[in-house]
């Protein structure tokens, strides 16, 4: 995980407008491997996903 972030950061350094292509590419990519929709991808992961209050007082700190 932590090798994917870095090329995600090295890419967002090249051009920030890249990353919504590597993540679109990348729920096709697990799309593909599960057998199921990119939008079945995405609803599984949004269902993991923290929520806003969450993400704006523990883990977007973490960005700045």
């Amino acid at each position: 995980m932590v090798y994917a972030f870095e090329r995600a950061v090295a890419l967002a350094r090249i051009d920030p407008d890249l990353l919504s292509h590597l993540f679109a590419a990348t729920a096709c990519l697990l799309a593909r491997a599960d057998g199921v929709s990119p939008r079945t991808v995405l609803e599984t992961y949004f269902r993991r996903a923290v929520s806003d209050d969450q993400w704006q007082d523990v883990y977007l700190p973490l960005f700045r």
